[in-house]
């Protein structure tokens, strides 16, 4: 083989390294770029069921998310939202009934006073058994970052989950369960 011709072949093995060393290069940064930002979602637990909402504070049916996802979920106590809303929630347990109790049924409002008389009112879990999620916001406590409870996890398992209550919260607890609210894709 004519000197030459090494030389072209090497010449031409150095380019095709060095396009394909360039090219992972930037194929890795736009990949590393590209990667879904975490997606962060509330959640308030109340007497005796759960408010689902998206970052920007819009309600939400459910959590919806594709395997591989990042998620925040921040827990917040009740007791930082207004007391409107508070009265809201307590018209959606009174509206939706539990166990012998009817929706509608006003004795309703009577147990969530005496639970609250209690105090466990102001404890209520979120609990994800199969992924291991245990949430618990702080009614009680002095500032937002205590009073708060938050995780942060990449999805792996695909399915539906339910969300419920890891505190005796009141004669509603066993029925402080949101079916399904927590869905990946």
């Amino acid at each position: 083989m004519a000197i030459s011709e090494r030389r072209r072949l090497t010449f031409t093995a150095i380019a095709v390294i060095l396009v394909g060393i360039i090219t992972g290069l930037l194929l890795g940064s736009v990949l590393a770029s590209g990667a879904p930002p975490t997606k962060t979602f509330n959640i308030v637990p109340y007497n005796w069921g759960y408010a689902l909402y998206d970052e920007d504070w819009n309600e939400i049916e459910q959590i919806v998310v594709e395997r591989g996802t990042t998620v925040r979920m921040v827990a917040f106590p009740q007791s930082l939202l207004s007391d409107e809303k508070g009265e809201q929630f307590e018209q959606r347990t009174i509206d939706k009934g539990f166990g012998e109790y009817q929706p509608g049924d006003p004795r309703i409002a009577g147990l969530i006073e005496a639970a609250c008389g209690d105090l466990t009112c102001a404890s209520h879990g979120v609990f994800i058994g199969q992924l291991n999620i245990d949430l618990r916001p702080k009614e009680n406590a002095t500032t937002l970052e205590e009073a708060i409870d938050s995780i942060e996890f990449t999805t792996d398992a695909i399915g539906s989950f339910d969300i419920l209550c890891s505190v005796s919260c009141g004669e509603g607890h066993p029925y402080m369960v949101l079916d399904g609210a927590f869905v990946v894709r």
